[in-house]
């Protein structure tokens, strides 16, 4: 007799190919390119993958040399703030397939967070590699680091919601959970604190080293180094965890979901702004500032980012924080945008590069040439 395998390694009785859950459905089996029932998430998938990039593409030893000769309020913000970056993708680039392996039940949606997954590792390798090339001794500038309290106390909010995440996704592997609501939140709501994280959090640390960058003409490689990552995380990852919520909200369970953990998105969502603020008070405390950029410039960015997640839940009107409508940092549009920044190749490294963007249609063409 036939022994079948285990159906949470590859269920052979497998019925909703045509229409798979994202999350929480039935247990996978073929990985399916033919059904496509995501095909925006197969998209930002592509899209991303099609960007894909180096952490070495950059040299920074002109970096080194900047670090040295620097005044010592720029070298503390711009140190302070790699931290929490290279802290923060470090969490991101072991957590999103760790939680999401157990409960994944797309492949759409599962290769779109794969490849989210190892474009973090490439964003958390660049911050790595920016401190190993920038500093005589980088050992002691990680553990100057690690030191910055301040930093790590930013990810406390996503980081309890992770954690019970990763909990709730390990125990339903190993069957000591059901597939119920409460498994299903919990999921839900780590997608939602990755967003949070990603828009709000990420986009506000990109803000300083960008107006470091462009309002000191100093630390230029690292600049562009963190346009690329800042391009992945704004272009891809949050629009593909927008797509991903909007999808969820178009089932009965993710409409659960949201209506049971509201009161949870809204104090999340307060409470990470709220994090950032206070951050960024601490960021211009001690005599620390940025040409051209007043510290309520930068927490009015904080409560732009804010306010559009804020709104893609519909619940602005529950948040504590002012609204912000319009950016404050002009300078943001030309450091989001790659489009603007016209950059040669030989003039300086440039991050406006894509991979298999061509491709070759003339298999099995012959053409004839006159030499």
């Amino acid at each position: 007799m036939t022994q079948s395998l285990p159906t949470r390694i590859f269920n052979t009785e497998k019925t909703d190919y045509a229409f798979p859950e994202i999350i929480l459905g039935q247990d996978v089996g073929l990985f399916d390119t033919i059904n496509k029932f995501y095909p925006e998430l197969w998209k930002l998938y592509k899209t991303l993958k099609n960007q894909d990039w180096d952490e070495n593409e950059f040299d920074y030893s002109t970096c080194n040399v900047q670090f040295k000769t620097c005044d010592r309020h720029t070298y503390d913000m711009m140190v302070k703030t790699l931290a929490w970056q290279w802290e923060a993708d470090s969490v991101a680039a072991r957590s999103i397939a760790a939680v999401l392996a157990p409960v994944c039940t797309s492949s759409e949606a599962w290769s779109g967070w794969i490849e989210i997954t190892r474009n973090e590792i490439v964003h958390a390798a660049t911050y790595s590699e920016i401190v190993r090339n920038s500093f005589d001794n980088p050992d002691d500038i990680l553990n100057e680091i690690l030191s910055v309290q301040e930093a790590m106390s930013r990810l406390k909010t996503v980081a309890v919601i992770y954690d019970r995440a990763l909990s709730v996704s390990y125990d339903y592997a190993r069957g000591v959970r059901e597939n119920d609501q409460d498994t299903y939140n919990a999921i839900y709501l780590f997608i939602v604190a990755l967003l949070c994280m990603e828009r709000i959090q990420f986009l506000a640390s990109f803000a300083v080293t960008f107006g470091i960058c462009d309002g000191t003409g100093l630390f230029q490689p690292i600049g562009k180094a963190i346009q690329k990552i800042a391009q992945d995380e704004f272009e891809v990852h949050v629009q593909y965890g927008k797509e991903v919520l909007r999808a969820l909200f178009k089932t009965e369970r993710g409409r659960t979901a949201f209506e049971q953990t509201r009161g949870t998105i809204v104090q999340m969502i307060d409470e990470v702004a709220a994090s950032e603020i206070e951050w960024t008070e601490y960021a211009f405390s001690e005599g620390r500032e940025l040409t051209g950029v007043t510290c309520q410039m930068m927490k009015d960015w904080v409560h732009f980012s804010a306010t559009d997640v804020a709104r893609f839940f519909g619940v602005d009107n529950e948040i504590s924080f002012p609204l912000i409508e319009e950016n404050p940092l002009k300078y943001m549009e030309n450091w989001l945008n790659m489009s603007k920044v016209q950059a040669s190749n030989q003039e300086e490294d440039t991050a406006q590069y894509k991979v298999g963007v061509m491709r070759r249609d003339d298999e099995d063409q012959v053409f004839d040439v006159d030499f």
